[in-house]
């Protein structure tokens, strides 16, 4: 019963599971079909565990590996799945064991039941046939072993891991979409992967062990990312506080690197470690040092601060506000108005292949378009860091009475669980998560009435009222050239592509108001054809009274943009609030010289900034 596990053979366990899974990486990939058929579970889980091979080190006890593990798979996750399991690695922290270097099998056992909670907790709307049950089944399992007095722990993993198969064989039958596609749960694959990884090292001879741990001996100087916010104590003469984590066999920046990187910015600061770098500057330009990095090696994490933001906050800057407003990058919105309004952006992350970008900060719609052109990248999009979610609202508890965050539909990203998630463990201070059930414009006109609400001085709960009544109201009708940009992110089949390309046809999209997905509401022969259409359907919720405000939104096409406003304005006698670009993420789902019309049923002044 009291099998022991030491300290040094869980951290061999660990960073075996995490290897695992890098190598299947495209295996699961493969099988990823849900929630949505985008085909980066494998992705999105292998980055998680590079960051935790690349930092994970040897230390003194099991609570500090297990701190250690937390914070390295918050700052490395992405994706629903890998979200997931950075809560699952979070959970394992809150059981105290009962001796710091040696884990009994009982503490064990308590110890991954804690994680399996934490997991769950960490979702709003938990299904059966995910990852959430084959962790279920695991430990359910595992505490059926321990009635067995005198099983060790070897076989007791090995027995455990068994029926963790059974359980992801299970979720076929559990989840129709898999049924369908014949095949188990991408995600719940990847948490078998792991835990076949752990059991390889816990049987494995001291050759096969040494094997596992090539290269990942004991790492003191490898580069982290400081959690500590910029002292904005005057008036920043440059916006933004960059940190960049980059994967490379270079030992240093060359100089003719650091020559540019000096003219992009100050306050440099580059770290070293096995095989990474880590940059710090000042700087206005975000994005091009992004662009600069990314030609020395991969980007694996970023973390950034708008300082100016920061010091308006801290400064009373914002007319005496005490409600602060957060939305996610995915709302579409002039960054005048957002920078005017103190309004904080949390940015979703770009996956360019081995990169991982900020969404609107470190990189734009126009450098989208230049990796969209060569069909061998392999692009993609994931809810934001939860390390960074965490930061954001640990800045703004400081300064603020109550926090409002809105954010895109829950159906079309996991942002909303990951802000959720991160929102909940703020206890002290009141925090409204809002799942718009929408995207780009007409999440901008939500974010754009609670602006002017606070603006107005009304009340934390009169504002969440007030938008949980808006968004039941509210959508957006977009005009695209094509169905390549749908069809690429996995929300729509490549039949419905190739019919639409087969005819020349732009598709007029709609979001479905059941299910929250994008849906295709008719088509036309013409642009200017789909402009009439759209107007005809503006002009209908005109006479039911179910529209009041509108705005554009375009994608690379910003002449053609305020032709179309105009032509808004003149077919339906309304004026757009504001015409602006996509974000890189809307322009991944989209394509070249597409427009969008958001909606909402609430009056909104124009706009000030």
């Amino acid at each position: 019963m009291d099998a022991l596990l030491s300290t040094d053979t869980f951290y061999g366990m660990i960073m075996s599971g995490a290897k695992q899974v890098i190598n299947d990486e495209n295996k699961l990939n493969e099988l990823n079909v849900f929630p949505v058929a985008d085909k980066d579970t494998g992705t999105n889980l292998a980055s998680m565990m590079r960051y935790i091979v690349d930092n994970l080190s040897v230390t003194k006890d099991t609570p500090e590996l297990l701190h250690q593990l937390a914070q390295h798979g918050l700052v490395g996750c992405s994706g629903n799945s890998g979200l997931i399991f950075s809560q699952f690695f979070y959970g394992l922290t809150q059981h105290s064991l009962t001796e710091k270097t040696l884990i009994k099998l009982h503490d064990f056992v308590e110890m991954i039941s804690k994680g399996y909670q934490s997991a769950y907790a960490s979702v709003s709307n938990p299904k059966p046939g995910t990852i959430l049950t084959v962790m279920e089944k695991w430990v359910e399992s595992y505490r059926d072993l321990l009635k067995n007095a005198g099983i060790n722990l070897a076989d007791s993993f090995k027995s455990s891991v068994e029926k963790s198969k059974v359980a992801l064989r299970e979720t076929m039958n559990q989840l129709e979409v898999l049924r369908n596609n014949n095949v188990v749960d991408a995600g719940a694959q990847g948490f078998v992967t792991f835990l076949e990884g752990m059991l390889g090292y816990l049987v494995g001879s001291k050759d096969e062990r040494e094997k596992i741990l090539a290269g990942s001996a004991d790492i003191e100087n490898t580069a982290k990312l400081s959690h500590e916010f910029e002292d904005v104590t005057e008036i920043p003469d440059l916006r933004y506080c960059f940190e960049t984590v980059v994967r490379t066999t270079k030992t240093d920046f060359s100089d003719e690197e650091r020559k540019k990187l000096d003219r992009l910015g100050d306050s440099i600061v580059v770290g070293k470690g096995p095989q990474m770098l880590k940059l710090h500057i000042h700087t206005n330009e975000p994005d091009t040092v992004t662009s600069l990095l990314a030609e020395t090696g991969d980007i694996l994490y970023q973390k950034i601060d708008d300082m100016m933001l920061q010091y308006n906050i801290a400064h009373n800057h914002s007319a005496g506000n005490k409600i602060a407003l957060v939305v996610d990058t995915m709302a579409d919105l002039p960054l005048e108005f957002i920078q005017s309004n103190n309004i904080y952006r949390i940015p979703l992350q770009v996956k360019v292949n081995n990169h991982s970008f900020l969404d609107q900060i470190s990189i734009n719609y126009h450098q989208i378009l230049d990796y969209l052109n060569d069909n061998d990248n392999k692009i993609g999009t994931a809810a934001p860091s939860a390390a960074i979610v965490s930061r954001a609202l640990h800045f703004l508890e400081q300064f603020y009475d109550s926090i409002i965050i809105i954010t895109v539909g829950s159906s079309l990203s996991s942002t909303y669980d990951v802000i959720a998630n991160q929102a909940a463990k703020f206890k002290h201070k009141k925090i409204s998560v809002i799942d718009s059930k929408l995207n780009s414009a007409p999440l901008s006109l939500l974010v754009t009435l609670a602006a002017q609400m606070i603006k107005d001085g009304s009340s934390h709960d009169a504002i969440v009222k007030s938008l949980d009544e808006a968004k039941a109201n509210a959508n957006i009708l977009i005009v695209l050239n094509s169905l390549k940009g749908l069809i690429r992110s996995g929300r729509l089949s490549k039949s419905m592509g190739m019919l639409a390309g087969l005819f020349r046809l732009k598709p007029i999209i709609q979001i479905d108001v059941n299910t929250g997905k994008p849906k295709v509401i008719g088509a036309s022969f013409s642009k200017r054809g789909g402009w009439k259409k759209i107007c005809k359907k503006l002009n209908e919720l005109k006479i039911k009274e179910q529209l009041k405000s509108i705005a554009v939104v375009h994608s690379d096409s910003d002449e053609r943009a305020k032709f179309f406003g105009k032509y808004i304005n003149r077919k339906t006698n309304m004026t757009p609030l504001f015409i602006t670009e996509v974000s890189s993420v809307s322009g991944i789902h989209t394509d070249k010289d597409s427009y969008a019309i958001g909606y909402i049923n609430e009056p909104i002044r124009q706009l000030e900034y």
